[in-house]
């Protein structure tokens, strides 16, 4: 142990004597260490966190499938015929989301509630952390009014106060008494600010077959998913026999929940943890080449320390000593800089790509970053150790450099400065492409004009307006005092717009096509829209009229059809006048009485679907899109909206207000986070190897001197000089060019998915990546030439090299 100490405080000593030597060290292990601490951070927090619930080994997600959708909600009705049929699962229970406007003590606000079964809460493991939560007897129409509140609107409506429990809150126009508040940070959906116990609206229509819920369930101890699979399977088909669930999805799909809850995460997340551990490398290959620079320089000190006794492993230590100090002193900077890239990566992902929660100072960041520190230590450590254990006395008279050991250092060098450059070609390479595809998504034909376009949420409860037509008359009231605000260029209506996320699916028949028909065919989206939305958003009309104001609940049913459903249905012919039938309930067939432009509503990266568009006055809706083209901003627009939505009816919010530009950018955000990252790694990398390679051909000028000053004595001109250093770091980067193409080229195919308008063995960034990196050689080559130029002939021969 005194010695282990001896050698630490002789460490210490050569670090503060070799400061700069230190610093570059330092700085070098802390850019690496940082990003690659605060990206396996969110990995770990992601992907590798188990799930906070209770046993979350056993909690699985189910749908119904069916052979147009593979994943589906399942069924109140099917949820129940399961859970007395699969002895596999201890339980099975499900929810759905609903809206709701808040009112009282405070301005109206819309609440998004969970609906959910009594036993969901209990089963995943989650109390109230004050109050109780929902008994089976609250399933019950009439003693369902009951609330749990999330942490965070307590906080937010409440301030706090213990007291709340036993309150009543106007949700809707209806009372609900607060049984509780749940434990901050449980987000089980998404928004999600209430619970409210499922039970059925018989009088609202809600029917067991129709209402659509997210179903969980938790397996039995011992049972493993194949078998729930197999079993599942089992009674889906012997249900498909029976009449009472002729109208169900005949198929189910069953997995663990966190592989469905990561599963948009995953593959990006991994693909960015590769790259940062490439980069660590290089940076392990950059200290590694410095350590052995160093080592050179104190080839007489080791051979005097071997003459006097010190045995191999006495030599070795040091050396590792000296890289685990640098190696903690590189961690310890880097987790300061990994706490500002958590804090850069929260202003830089959205919500919506990676949740707040996951980008937080945790205490497993330590155990990272020192991981991280005691790996590089070995990584950049061991090759200059391993080389101060080969030394002996010899050296120590032998009074010459150059020798042999210095050679075996040069080539040593040389190795890792090509398995630098390889490594950083890797990175680039997956920028470039990512560049590539962010470049392509920008230059798609969106099929609308999202500038000077704002869309804003507006929900009209069906509790305060039971009817149709009182819902109607509230939206014709408030598109009528918006269309007249200044600044109003036009203004629609719609049930969703481009990139906002919902939709609704049904299937098409055609006039004498049996009903069977529909069940084979792709689904088709639909949406509800009023006059004005198509010249709003800048769709235009191909062929016919768009929806006008006309088309009522009195009037002939008619839809209008994007180009795709048109080419689908009708294909050589035009699709107006034609007849559809939607396999909607109580759904006529209707006149197509228009063609508009295809419209990428999903997103920006997938081919435009069939869609149809059914008039808001012929079709029921309770939630609406508000879509205004003014010449304002969202700034200033947003509280005149919200004025002219109290003037209509005070307890209506204005929420989710939003501009059309920004939902494109956001459509785009975990392209654009992937793409940014990699970019910020492969320039990470990129320097890192060529700090690399100007240090090993610096160091290989150094030892050169003395030829060098020959060759000028005998009439060698400055540009063959500079050819002959140039020549070594280009060999070198070849090489690595070369290795690096294969890692380049299993990054492109584990980027496949994410790319898009780009083949994955791009030409363009596989030819660029290598130029730019034979530039950065070309640099890092003739800056140490040129410096061997600026020596003096007469000094060079003087040299010992």
């Amino acid at each position: 142990m005194s010695q282990l100490l001896q050698d630490v405080r002789l460490s210490l000593r050569r670090m503060r004597r070799e400061f700069a030597f230190t610093l570059v060290v330092v700085a070098t292990l802390a850019l690496a260490i940082g990003a690659t601490t605060s990206v396996f951070s969110v990995v770990y927090q992601v992907l590798l966190r188990p799930l906070p619930y209770a046993a979350p080994e056993q909690l699985v997600r189910l749908f119904q499938s069916s052979p147009q959708r593979e994943r589906m909600g399942v069924s109140l009705h099917a949820l129940q015929a399961w859970r007395e049929r699969t002895p596999s699962f201890l339980g099975l229970e499900g929810m759905t989301l609903r809206d709701f406007t808040l009112t009282g003590d405070g301005p109206a606000e819309r609440v998004r509630a969970a609906r959910a079964t009594a036993g969901l809460l209990s089963m995943l493991g989650v109390r109230p952390v004050f109050g109780q939560t929902f008994g089976p007897e609250t399933e019950v129409a009439g003693r369902d009014q009951v609330v749990l509140l999330s942490h965070e609107l307590w906080q937010r409506r409440f301030g706090g106060s213990p007291d709340v429990v036993g309150r009543t809150l106007l949700l809707s126009g209806k009372v609900y008494t607060v049984l509780g508040v749940l434990p901050a940070g449980f987000r089980l959906a998404p928004g999600v600010d209430a619970w409210t116990p499922l039970a059925l609206d018989l009088a609202g229509g809600e029917r067991p077959e129709a209402l659509w819920l997210r179903a969980l369930g938790r397996l039995r101890p011992g049972v493993s998913v194949e078998r729930a699979r197999e079993e599942l399977a089992g009674v889906a088909a012997s249900m498909a026999h029976e009449a009472a669930y002729a109208e169900e999805a005949p198929g189910v799909r069953l997995f663990p929940l966190h592989a469905q809850v990561v599963e948009s995460t995953r593959e990006p997340l991994w693909l960015l943890a590769g790259v940062v551990a490439l980069v660590l490398l290089v940076a392990c290959a950059n200290v590694a080449n410095l350590l052995l620079a160093r080592a050179s320089a104190r080839e007489r000190e080791v051979s005097v320390r071997a003459a006097l006794g010190a045995g191999r492993a006495q030599l070795m230590r040091q050396f590792l000593v000296e890289s685990v100090l640098l190696a903690l002193a590189g961690g310890a900077a880097g987790l300061l800089l990994a706490l500002w890239g958590l804090d850069l990566l929260r202003a830089l992902i959205p919500g919506e790509v990676l949740p707040p929660e996951s980008l937080r100072l945790e205490p497993h960041m330590l155990a990272i970053a020192a991981g991280l520190s005691l790996l590089t230590s070995l990584l950049f450590g061991l090759v200059p150790a391993l080389r101060a254990a080969r030394a002996d006395g010899r050296g120590a008279l032998g009074g010459l450099r150059g020798g042999r050991g210095a050679t075996g250092q040069g080539r040593a060098r040389a190795v890792l400065v090509v398995v630098q450059v390889a490594l950083a070609l890797v990175p680039l390479v997956g920028a470039g492409l990512m560049l590539r595809t962010l470049h392509s998504l920008y230059s798609v034909p969106l099929g609308f004009e999202p500038r000077g376009v704002t869309v804003a949420d507006v929900f009209v409860p069906r509790e305060k307006y039971p009817d149709v037509e009182s819902r109607r008359g509230v939206l014709a009231s408030v598109l009528e005092r918006v269309r007249g605000l200044p600044g109003v260029q036009s203004a629609g209506l719609a049930s969703t717009v481009p990139l906002w996320g919902r939709t609704g699916l049904a299937s098409v028949l055609l006039p004498g096509e049996p009903a069977a028909v529909a069940d084979t065919r792709e689904l088709s989206h639909f949406r509800t829209a009023s006059d004005g939305y198509f010249a709003t958003l800048g769709m235009p009309i191909k062929e016919g009229r768009g929806i006008e104001a006309s088309d009522g609940a009195g009037t002939a049913p008619v839809a209008v059809v994007n180009e795709t459903f048109a080419r689908r249905y009708f294909p050589g012919r035009s699709a107006v006048g034609q007849r559809v039938k939607l396999t909607l309930d109580g759904e006529s067939f209707r006149e197509v009485v228009g063609v508009v432009g295809d419209v990428h509503h999903d997103s920006v990266d997938e081919a435009p679907a069939s869609e149809v568009y059914l008039p808001v006055g012929q079709f029921e809706v309770l939630y609406m899109l508000l879509t205004v083209r003014s010449t304002q901003g969202l700034d200033v627009l947003a509280p005149v909206l919200r004025q002219e939505l109290r003037a209509v009816d005070p307890d209506l919010p204005l929420v989710q207000l939003r501009s059309m530009v920004d939902l494109v950018d956001a459509s785009l955000g975990s392209t654009q986070v992937l793409g940014t990252l990699l970019v910020a790694m492969a320039v990470l990398g990129l320097v890192l190897a060529g700090v690399g390679l100007y240090g090993v051909l610096a160091y290989s000028v150094s030892q050169r001197t003395r030829e060098l000053g020959i060759r000028i004595a005998l009439g060698a001109t400055d540009g063959q000089l500079v050819w002959l250093v140039v020549r070594q770091g280009v060999r070198l980067a070849a090489l690595g060019v070369v290795l690096g193409l294969v890692g380049a080229a299993m990054l492109a195919r584990s980027l496949a998915s994410q790319l898009h308008g780009v083949d994955t063995f791009d030409a363009f960034t596989f030819g660029g990546v290598p130029l730019l990196l034979g530039a950065v050689a070309l640099l890092a080559s003739w800056l140490p030439a040129r410096r061997a130029l600026s020596v003096p002939p007469n000094e060079a021969l003087r040299g010992d090299g």
